[in-house]
C-alpha cells in the first residue's frame, strides 16, 4: 500500500451524521418534486440558498478570497459533482422512491475507488476493506431485490440515478486531487455557485418557463435541502474528503438506503418489507469493517495551508 497517514478523527460519527442529513434528503427532495416543484429548478434554488448561507461564513471567518483560477476550478468541480448529483437525482425521483434512489447511490465508493485507479491516486483499500465494500454492495443487491426490483423498475431513473453515482464517484476524487490539502469556505461557495449555474442552463435547456408552485410541501423541501443537506452537508463531506479520502468519504452512501428507507417508509409511507433488514444489516457490518482497515488505507493528514492566491484551506 501507498502512503499510510491516519483517516480525521472520529470518523465514524462523522459520517454517521453526514449519513442521517443526506438520507432524510431522499424522501424530501422528492415530496418536493412530486408536489409542485420542478426538478431542476429546486435543485437551482437549493444551490442559491447554500452559497448565500456559505459565502457570510466565509467572511465572516476571515478566509482570503481566492484567485480566480481557484474559483473557477472549484465552480467546475461544483458542476461536476454536487450538480451531477442533484440534477439526475431529483429528477429521477419523479419516477421512483427516495429510498430506491439512495440504494442506487450506495455504489458511490465503488465507483470512487475505480476513478482513483483510473487516474492512479494513492487512495487504496486493503483486503478486509475490499471484502467490506463488497459485502456492503451486496447488502444494496438485497435491498433492492427485497423490494421487488423497486430501484430498477423504471429504466429512466436507473439511468439518472446511475449518472449521479458516477459523478459523486469522479467528482470526489477529482476534488481531492485538486485540493488535497481540503477546499476552502469561499471554495465551497463557488462549487455552490458552479452547482447552480449547471442547474439554471439544464432548466433553460430542458424545462423553459416552467413556473415553480410554492406549495407547503415543496417549500418545506426547498429549506431542507437547501439550508441543511446543501450548506451543512457539504461542508461535512468536503471535511470527510480532506481528511478521509473519496473512497471513505463516500462510504456515507451506504448510510443513504438505511435512513432514507426509514424516514420514507414512517413520514412518507413508503413501502418496506421485512427481507430489507438483511440488507441493512449486510451495510452497516460493511461499514464496520472498512473503519477496521483503517491502517491499510492510506488516506491525508491535513497538509500545509494552500497559499492565499490559490485558495485556502480549514484551519
Amino acid at each position: 500500500m501507498v502512503g499510510g497517514t491516519s483517516p480525521g478523527r472520529h470518523p465514524l460519527a462523522r459520517l454517521a451524521l453526514l449519513g442521517v442529513l443526506w438520507g432524510i434528503t431522499f424522501p424530501v427532495s422528492r415530496l418536493g418534486v412530486t408536489r409542485g416543484a420542478d426538478p431542476f429548478l429546486l435543485v437551482a434554488i437549493d444551490f442559491a440558498i447554500a452559497a448565500a448561507v456559505s459565502a457570510p461564513i466565509a467572511v465572516a471567518l476571515g478566509r482570503p478570497f481566492p484567485s480566480g483560477r481557484a474559483l473557477a476550478e472549484s465552480s467546475a468541480v461544483g458542476a461536476l459533482l454536487i450538480a451531477g448529483i442533484n440534477l439526475p437525482l431529483f429528477w429521477g425521483e419523479r419516477f421512483a422512491t427516495g429510498g430506491a434512489a439512495s440504494v442506487v447511490y450506495a455504489a458511490s465508493p465503488l465507483v470512487s475507488l475505480g476513478f482513483a485507479a483510473l487516474w492512479r491516486s494513492e487512495e487504496r483499500v486493503g483486503r478486509t476493506g475490499c471484502f467490506a465494500l463488497a459485502l456492503g454492495m451486496t447488502g444494496v443487491f438485497v435491498l433492492a431485490l427485497a423490494a421487488g426490483g423497486a430501484a430498477v423498475r423504471n429504466v429512466a431513473a436507473l439511468a439518472a440515478f446511475a449518472l449521479g453515482t458516477v459523478c459523486q464517484g469522479a467528482g470526489a476524487v477529482l476534488l481531492v486531487r485538486l485540493r488535497p490539502a481540503g477546499e476552502g469556505a469561499w471554495g465551497e461557495t463557488f462549487q455552490f455557485v458552479g452547482g447552480g449555474a449547471a442547474s439554471l442552463i439544464v432548466v433553460a435547456v430542458a424545462t423553459p418557463a416552467v413556473p415553480m408552485m410554492w406549495t407547503p410541501a415543496a417549500l418545506a423541501s426547498v429549506l431542507y435541502v437547501g439550508l441543511v443537506s446543501f450548506a451543512g452537508g457539504y461542508a461535512l463531506f468536503f471535511d470527510l474528503l480532506r481528511t478521509d479520502g473519496a473512497v471513505r468519504a463516500n462510504q456515507v452512501t451506504f448510510l443513504n438506503p438505511v435512513v432514507a428507507i426509514a424516514v420514507g417508509v414512517v413520514a412518507f409511507g413508503e413501502p418496506f418489507v421485512p427481507e430489507e433488514l438483511g440488507g441493512l444489516a449486510l451495510i452497516l457490518l460493511a461499514l464496520v469493517l472498512l473503519h477496521r482497515d483503517e491502517s491499510r488505507t492510506p488516506v491525508r493528514t491535513p497538509g500545509p495551508p494552500i497559499p492565499a492566491a490559490v485558495g485556502a484551506s480549514r484551519p
